[in-house]
């Protein structure tokens, strides 16, 4: 009888363990999977960023009136003519503005 209560407490104490493991299994899952949705917005967040920065230094180019503004890196290029206006950013065209 006393050997039977010993195996009953020690499958209860088996049992509480993987209950246990099992618990922190799925808590570190859900860690993960969080974890790599935040890189996956701060990525999305930096693309947003360097985008409005463009774009800044392409109103600065138009504002200014210079044809080409070279700032933190970013290079912009304006082509005007009496047809229209045109901006780049590299070889992404940023602006067009033709006349008809």
């Amino acid at each position: 009888m006393e050997k039977l209560n010993a195996l009953r407490k020690q499958k209860i104490r088996a049992v509480i363990l993987l209950e246990a493991v099992v618990a922190l299994a799925i808590f570190a899952s859900i860690a993960t999977l969080l974890l790599g949705q935040i890189q996956k917005n701060r990525q999305e967040e930096a693309k947003i960023l360097q985008k409005e920065e463009v774009l800044r230094v392409a109103r600065m180019a138009l504002q200014t009136g210079q044809n080409q503004v070279n700032v933190n890196g970013i290079e912009i290029q304006v082509f005007s003519s009496e047809k229209g206006l045109e901006v780049y950013h590299g070889s992404e065209q940023l602006l067009a503005i033709k006349e008809p």
